[in-house]
C-alpha cells in the first residue's frame, strides 16, 4: 500500500470512480491547485482515481493512520484480517 501526496488541477477533486478501496483527504490548496493526501494499492491506482493528479509523491506504508487533521471518513470501512 501507498500514501501520496499529490495536486490536482481540477475544481472537483474527488476520484473519478466510486466506491474506492482506501481514504483520501483535501490536505489545502494553492491559487491553482487542490493538494491531496490518499492511500491507494499502487502509483497506478492513484493514476486512475485522479487522472489530473501531477507532483505525486509516495511512500509505501504499511497501515493507515487516522489523525486529527486526517480522520477516519464515515464511509470508509477497515478490512478485518
Amino acid at each position: 500500500m501507498i500514501r501520496a501526496r499529490f495536486y490536482t488541477d481540477e475544481y472537483d477533486y474527488r476520484p473519478v470512480e466510486w466506491p474506492i478501496k482506501y481514504p483520501y483527504w483535501r490536505s489545502g490548496e494553492t491559487d491553482k491547485s487542490n493538494i491531496l493526501i490518499a492511500y491507494a494499492d499502487s502509483l497506478d491506482d492513484i493514476k486512475r482515481l485522479w487522472p489530473e493528479a501531477y507532483n505525486i509523491d509516495c511512500e509505501e506504508v504499511d497501515n493507515i493512520v487516522f489523525t486529527s487533521r486526517f480522520p477516519k471518513p464515515d464511509w470508509y470501512k477497515e478490512e478485518t484480517k
